[in-house]
């Protein structure tokens, strides 16, 4: 029994993990944007975000980890995709996050 209990929160921890993810790139139609491109590239494949919001968070910025002023750009294709968040530092994507429904 101790078991199997240990195993359901082992599933449990991992699929709720399992929720949210990062990536390193994010495909508009044929186009792939990458970690590296520029937010006017952003726009011209993908078009302009369903929301846009502001906030601070730790990066990776020339090999050192700063906390940083950043924008979310949230993106969802359609009401059975996931969502996708854009990281954008000034002017730069700097990470894609693979979130929920």
């Amino acid at each position: 029994m101790r078991k199997s209990r240990q195993f359901a929160l082992s599933l449990i921890l991992i699929l709720a993990c399992a929720s949210v993810a990062l990536a390193d790139s994010f495909r508009c139609g044929r186009k792939l944007i990458r970690t590296g491109d520029s937010s006017g590239e952003l726009i011209r494949l993908c078009g302009e975000p369903y929301h846009k919001d502001r906030g601070r968070a730790r990066l990776d910025i020339d090999g050192i980890n700063r906390n940083v002023s950043i924008e979310r750009w949230h993106y969802k294709k359609s009401s059975r995709s996931l969502e996708h968040i854009i990281v954008v530092h000034q002017g730069i994507v700097q990470q894609v996050i693979v979130g929920g429904r």
